[in-house]
């Protein structure tokens, strides 16, 4: 038996307007470019403005915008003092942020929007530097089109992600062909790369090398498991060779890269062939710079363009109101509302951006001052409190943006840190005991590594109580080798 009923539900959901907001929010500034400027091709009331404007200009672009919006599609009046704070928090969370269907209130707006693939592309790094060198190099037509294919199947450490066999099926092709035309990728810039495996690319940036490698080299080809697990002396009497050349062999070795494709790196020389940290190339959004005893901070411009609302659009509309007629005026001003939302929205994210950024800079002034060592044991809460924003606003300020500082170029994220007690009641950072443990290792004995409890030993007489598996943890962290790899044979 069918039973009709009517129910009562609240349900809040975000304007597209509004999402738009919290989307620039967490844009870095090169993604912001290529919004604006896309933007302005969608939207003819968008132009960029004078890097100066004169008071009557802002006077009268502000009173045109005001004096035009339609009375079914307002603005609202206070868009300044949007509590975007209470939105993120109860409907906009981290883990729906990329469901548009969740939050969309119009159920024909997904039409209107350009296609998310096309909004903002960015070729990495390093496919452009391939590709450069593929142009600059002998290959031609149909070896160019394998190139490409081949670079576009590298992954971002250098590798290649498929086989020769499977690209030939793809571009069908011979497989031979394949081959050739990745061994002269192999020849080109970071050495290394396009390997199918860490010996291939050992063995590439050797045979690159002016200093003698035929040894380095008998050691990779023939005898990489043994050397992966430290099996030295199967070496010596697989190749006949002493202890003093295998020695020499493997100084050799531990210059080399194992992932070429992190093109800015940290060497770490603890253990043989240990991870590398990659650090990938960034545009700074924020500047810190020190002007006698103050701190000063603001924001990077870069190309970003300066907007304003085209003029003879919004005459266009006044005067097909004053006539009487509407023919354009449907689309004008949806154009309109949706230009002065984007202006506002770009710049309550400055607003936004130099608060938080200006906080943290007060927060960890020791860090400044001091450099490292003394980072200050901070998490988002802090910061939103401070400054009385929602913790998520914070989350998304954070996230993908960079801060140029006399100290280098760092993440917001690198100033957030968990706190760890010590005995006399105060708290350190994290990464300051991770910075410890960090310098522990590098003093050892190498015939002699510490184990991660002799670690937490130590600690503990600096203070600091932290179990065997967080000494682990850390370490790992640190992507230093456990205390049987780091052991050295000579």
């Amino acid at each position: 038996m069918l039973r009709f009923g009517l129910s009562l539900s609240l349900q809040q959901r975000l304007a597209p307007q509004l999402i738009q907001s919290l989307q620039l929010l967490q844009m870095s500034t090169l993604e912001l470019e290529l919004e604006i400027v896309q933007q302005m091709e969608m939207n003819p009331l968008l132009e960029e403005s004078p890097e100066e404007k004169t008071e009557a200009e802002v006077e009268e672009e502000e009173t045109t915008v005001e004096d035009t919006i339609k009375e079914e599609e307002p603005v609202p009046e206070d868009f300044e003092e949007v509590n975007w704070d209470s939105l993120l928090a109860d409907q906009f969370d981290q883990n729906s942020y990329n469901n548009d269907n969740t939050h969309d209130p119009n159920p024909n707006w997904e039409e209107d929007r350009e296609p998310q693939e096309n909004r903002i592309t960015t070729v990495p790094p390093l496919v452009e530097l391939l590709n450069t060198q593929v142009i600059e190099s002998d290959l031609r037509d149909e070896a160019v089109d394998i190139a490409e294919f081949i670079i576009g199947n590298i992954d971002d450490r250098g590798y290649l992600a498929c086989t020769t066999g499977e690209i030939a099926e793809a571009l069908a092709t011979e497989e031979a062909e394949v081959e050739r035309v990745l061994a002269v990728i192999q020849t080109f810039d970071p050495p290394g790369i396009g390997a199918r495996d860490l010996a291939e690319c050992l063995a590439i940036q050797l045979t690159q090398r002016e200093e003698e490698s035929q040894l380095a080299l008998q050691v990779i080809r023939n005898h990489m498991e043994d050397l992966t697990k430290r099996r030295f002396s199967r070496i010596t009497r697989g190749l006949g060779i002493s202890n003093d050349e295998l020695k020499g062999a493997l100084e050799l070795i531990e210059k080399l890269q194992p992932h070429p494709g992190h093109t800015i790196s940290t060497s770490n020389t603890s253990g043989l062939l240990t991870l590398d940290t990659d650090v990938p190339y960034v545009t700074p959004d924020i500047i810190v710079e020190k002007a006698g005893e103050e701190w000063v901070v603001s924001l990077t411009h870069g190309n970003l363009p300066s907007l304003r609302i085209n003029s003879q659009y919004v005459k266009l509309l006044k005067d097909g109101r004053a006539n009487g007629t509407d023919d354009s005026g449907n689309y004008v001003s949806k154009k309109l509302n949706e230009a002065r939302w984007l202006i506002n929205a770009i710049h309550q994210r400055r607003t936004t951006m130099l608060k938080v950024a200006q906080y943290l800079v007060r927060a960890q002034m020791d860090w400044f001052e001091k450099g490292d060592g003394h980072l200050k044991p901070m998490v988002l809460q802090d910061v939103a409190d401070a400054v009385e924003m929602h913790v998520s606003t914070i989350s998304r300020v954070s996230n993908g943006k960079y801060m140029l500082t006399p100290r280098g170029v760092f993440e917001l994220k690198y100033f957030f840190d968990s706190k760890v007690h010590r005995d006399d009641g105060q708290d350190v950072s994290s990464r300051s005991v991770k910075e410890r443990i960090s310098d522990l290792i590098d003093e050892e004995d190498k015939a002699n590594p510490l184990s991660d409890q002799e670690i937490a030993n130590r600690l503990g007489d600096e203070g600091l109580r932290l179990a065997r598996r967080t000494v682990a943890k850390y370490r790992d962290q640190l992507r230093i080798n456990s205390q049987r790899y780091r052991k050295k044979a000579f």
